[in-house]
């Protein structure tokens, strides 16, 4: 499953797409899409899309950061 990545390097934040894949018992990282320094929010939208990149689940820095689970009534 694709995700985006923000990678901090001296300063500047660089956003990729990027999957993740267990190989020979490691984890390898394979970068899918380079989005720039500050991509487009059309662009950024249009590749999420593209790559089937999912939203990040909701938290709560309340409770420490744990997930929010919505309980049917």
């Amino acid at each position: 499953m694709a995700h985006l990545k923000r990678v901090n390097n001296q300063g500047r934040i660089y956003c990729y797409i990027v999957q993740s894949r267990r190989r020979s018992g490691r984890v390898t990282t394979k970068i899918l899409e380079y989005l720039g320094r500050d991509p487009d929010p059309k662009h950024l939208l249009r590749a999420k899309r593209y790559w089937g990149v999912k939203p990040a689940p909701q938290t709560s820095r309340r409770n420490g950061g744990a997930k929010i689970i919505e309980r049917d009534s």
